[in-house]
């Protein structure tokens, strides 16, 4: 059990900022944008090409994540300008993005070289022992980006930001550039993917030209669960991004489990829709039997928010 869940830490803990990306394009934006698909390999090759090049690991964090905010910068732009919606300026992003990591990357798939690797300190530790410090580490740098990204989201730009994803009529009227807002919001998600695409390369050493596809349905499923345990409110800015550290441990615990079930890694995909559709069922049951119970016994969001799960249930 303690392999089972060491290999959920190591494998998960790199992902949670990048569900956090995924959080702010549903949470604050409300809206689907594929690009973070692309900018989380984006980000993981841009990161990998410069620690080759001679920068130092902890510099390339900060640069990836500047990349990925560039692709955010691009989907925004077709998305005000040429009025794409952002569901296809995010399609169109992600394939563009798939060249354009290949020429970064120079090959469909490169590696870490002996000590590039920001968490390489710990190579000569026993398995047990360089997992648990790995662990700690990349739990300190996910708690710390959580950390500032819902103190932006508490301020007055970034209550601007939620503004014009919850009501953008009412955010405009207000003075709030809606453009603006849209795009910033498109940025900090990607450049959030981005930052995890490189926690990943220098967690696991490696990185694949495909390693982003389904990045945006297993955040999904990740924010799922994770609302499922902790039930945050919209207002509660620190408990959400807390319900997106829990999510993304459950989502890639239930990954591990299935691999170490027998299951091959090409069937994880299989195990990622049924983790969603399951996950979206039991939000739409739980608000059914609160339905059934009484007011007193049922703790609501205030300010009519709805559940992650009850708006996909809804989209047409």
């Amino acid at each position: 059990m303690t392999g089972i869940l060491l290999d959920t830490l190591v494998t998960g803990l790199p992902l949670v900022i990048t569900y956090a990306g995924v959080f702010v394009l549903f949470r604050v934006l409300r809206d689907f944008d594929l690009t973070v698909d692309g900018s989380f390999v984006t980000g993981g090759a841009a990161s990998a090409v410069l620690v080759g090049h001679g920068m130092a690991p902890s510099l390339s964090l900060p640069a990836a994540a500047l990349v990925g905010a560039a692709a955010g910068l691009v989907t925004a732009v077709l998305h005000l300008t040429l009025k794409i919606p952002v569901l296809l300026a995010g399609l169109v992003m992600s394939l563009a993005l798939f060249s354009v990591n290949l020429r970064i990357m120079g090959e469909p798939a490169i590696s870490l070289a002996t000590g590039q690797g920001l968490l390489d300190g710990f190579a000569d530790l026993g398995p047990d022992a360089r997992d648990l410090w790995i662990s700690g580490v990349l739990l300190v740098l996910d708690v710390a980006v959580l950390g500032l990204a819902a103190y932006f989201l508490r301020t007055e730009a970034g209550l601007a930001l939620r503004a014009t994803g919850l009501n953008p009529v009412m955010a405009r009227a207000q003075g709030v550039a809606q453009g603006g807002a849209v795009a910033v919001t498109l940025m900090l998600a990607n450049a959030l993917a981005a930052l995890g695409g490189a926690l990943t390369v220098h967690t696991q050493g490696y990185l694949d030209v495909n390693g982003g596809t389904g990045t945006l349905i297993a955040g999904v499923g990740a924010l799922l669960l994770g609302d499922l345990v902790l039930r945050p409110e919209p207002s509660r800015v620190v408990k959400a991004m807390a319900a997106v550290l829990v999510g993304a441990l459950l989502y890639q615990f239930v990954q591990v489990m299935a691999l170490r079930l027998g299951l091959a890694a090409s069937d994880l995909k299989l195990v990622t829709a049924a983790t969603l559709t399951l996950a979206v069922a039991a939000q739409i049951l739980t608000r059914r039997i609160g339905g059934w119970l009484p007011a007193w016994a049922v703790r609501r969001p205030r300010g009519g928010h709805r559940d992650l799960g009850e708006r996909l249930a809804r989209t047409p």
